[in-house]
């Protein structure tokens, strides 16, 4: 245990999926009914904001400059979180980047004050939350029902799902394999 950020950090557990679902189940239907959707794109940075608020904290979204290996920062400062998103990355990557940083935050708050997190660097002590932040932003961005209804809908296209959905085109195909679907040779 130590202190950094005026923050006591506690160490490190990994978060089972019961309880990583119940938290992304309750901030999208916060979100749902804070009107924080647009079709079935979620307004990322409102429900950050959302959750700053309810968690009595204050979180900013700032896109700044960064390396190309970092895709964002989670940083406790002066009292307030900050998701510093890198604004060389397009707009999918930093749409997954900042939910990715806010899975950081529901989930890990209390265990750091600050998350780094570079596209292809991998560390065993920090993969479990690692994995924890990455499968909260795929299950907030890409709800179950909602990507389930589209498909229902007839959308079968990876490209034309991830672009309803603001994501990547990778990030859908493994969400889509994730529920259970099988793709066709060319998705």
């Amino acid at each position: 245990m130590g202190r950094k950020g005026n923050r006591t950090v506690t160490e490190t557990t990994a978060y089972t999926e019961p309880t990583l679902m119940t938290n992304v189940e309750q901030l999208l239907k916060q979100a749902a009914d804070n009107s924080c959707y647009d079709g079935d794109k979620l307004n990322i940075e409102k429900v950050a904001k959302m959750v700053g608020q309810a968690a009595n904290e204050t979180i900013s979204v700032r896109y700044i400059p960064m390396d190309s290996s970092v895709s964002g920062i989670l940083e406790y400062d002066n009292g307030i979180w900050l998701i510093k998103v890198n604004n060389k990355h397009n707009g999918k990557r930093q749409r997954f980047t900042i939910a990715h940083e806010l899975g950081h935050f529901m989930l890990h708050r209390n265990k750091s004050a600050l998350f780094e997190d570079k596209i292809f660097f991998r560390a065993v002590e920090k993969d479990n939350m690692e994995y924890a932040a990455n499968s909260f932003a795929a299950l907030l961005l890409m709800p179950e029902n909602r990507v389930r209804e589209a498909i229902n809908d007839g959308m079968r296209n990876i490209g034309t799902l991830a672009d309803r959905f603001g994501v990547s085109s990778p990030a859908m195909k493994s969400r889509v394999v994730e529920l259970g679907y099988k793709l066709k040779q060319n998705d």
